[in-house]
């Protein structure tokens, strides 16, 4: 698993450090103290470090002390006070994605460390997660930074699912909601799970989709800045969803067992024509659900018009090489030959980002 120490590290990757000199020299006579068994010397001075932080003006300065002050303090062994000083500056860093994602996962290392609290543990790297999902589609990204943000995700998925597996069970929901697509019938869609119990068939076969936070209350003047309850108890989660009566089952298509979907989203459920990815395991007896984007990432799977050939939409995965855009196709009907276009919109339209194919039972 991804430890605390592996994200501090990460904590100004892509910015400067916002602490003045004069804190810097405060933070290194505590490290000190500690390394010389000074510890009631370095409690008081870490009391004067978190004094000053209160006196401040600068968010970013005060969000990178109290994550120190967090730091210093989980180090000391003291989870309790670690975790507190930690949430609060989660709560300061609200303009700053990166930062909260990273101080969300740290907050979830201090939490998984007491038993009681495992359960929030995941409910913290869950946000976290979800922070660097956002940050993937910031625009303006260098390729490094993209690329980073991606195998970061990747890493933190992981990691936890091997929390989740020690965890257990998933939460219960029955919702219904209907979703209509130009061209199609709309179906309706109804999603339902039950517990899933660890290595049960049904956690080998299908994945997770994650649709909604639990809150235990509305917090007293509404939602935190994003409009989302900054410390949700749990997830909405579900392993299978009906349409038009049938069982259907949640595959995602990026390697990642957990689908996040934040509600800010835009999405719709299509039903799959033709057999140009059955080389994917997506074939016309499917549905697909689709992320509607601006610009994929390379390799998404995405469902594009292309004009004069196809006005109904076909799926391919989408690759981008310097001035090339290929839609490629993955099949075994040598029918289907991939298209190549200088840029998006000239020739062709994404519709959508395909993150879940639901395969009947």
């Amino acid at each position: 698993m991804i430890a605390f120490e592996d994200v501090y590290s990460w904590f100004n990757r892509y910015g400067t450090s916002h602490i003045r000199p004069s804190s810097v020299r405060l933070i290194d006579q505590i490290l000190t103290a500690l390394k010389e068994g000074r510890t009631a010397e370095a409690r008081g001075l870490l009391q004067q470090l978190k004094d000053l932080a209160c006196k401040l003006q600068d968010d970013e300065e005060i969000t990178e002390i109290m994550t120190e002050c967090g730091t210093i303090t989980y180090g000391m062994g003291n989870l309790e006070e670690a975790e507190t000083i930690l949430l609060d500056a989660v709560t300061r860093s609200w303009s700053n994605l990166h930062r909260r994602a990273v101080i969300q996962w740290m907050v979830g290392c201090v939490q998984w460390r007491s038993m009681p609290y495992r359960q929030r543990a995941v409910i913290s790297w869950r946000n976290s997660i979800s922070d660097f999902e956002r940050l993937v589609r910031q625009p303006g990204l260098s390729h490094e930074q993209q690329t980073w943000y991606q195998e970061t995700c990747a890493h933190l998925e992981q990691s936890l699912l091997e929390a989740l597996e020690l965890v257990g069970s998933y939460m219960d929901l029955v919702q219904s909601s209907g979703i209509a697509e130009g061209g199609y019938p709309p179906p309706t869609v109804e999603f339902s799970t039950t517990p899933l119990p660890s290595g049960s068939a049904v956690t080998q076969t299908s994945d997770i989709l994650q649709l909604f936070t639990i809150s235990e209350e509305i917090p007293a003047g509404d939602f935190g800045p994003s409009g989302t309850d900054p410390f949700p108890i749990g997830t909405v989660e579900i392993d299978r969803l009906t349409i038009n009566n049938h069982p259907y089952r949640i595959h995602s298509t990026r390697g990642r067992r957990i689908i996040n979907l934040p509600l800010d989203q835009k999405c719709t459920v299509v039903k799959v024509k033709g057999d140009s990815m059955n080389q994917e395991n997506i074939t016309e007896q499917d549905y697909v659900l689709l992320r509607r984007v601006d610009v994929p990432a390379n390799g998404d799977i995405v469902m594009a018009e292309i004009v004069g050939i196809d006005s109904q939409a076909t799926l391919k995965r989408y690759f981008k090489d310097n001035d090339t855009i290929t839609l490629q196709p993955h099949s075994s009907n040598p029918v289907h030959k991939p298209f190549v276009f200088k840029k998006v919109d000239e020739g062709f339209y994404i519709r959508g980002v395909v993150v879940a194919v639901l395969k009947p039972i």
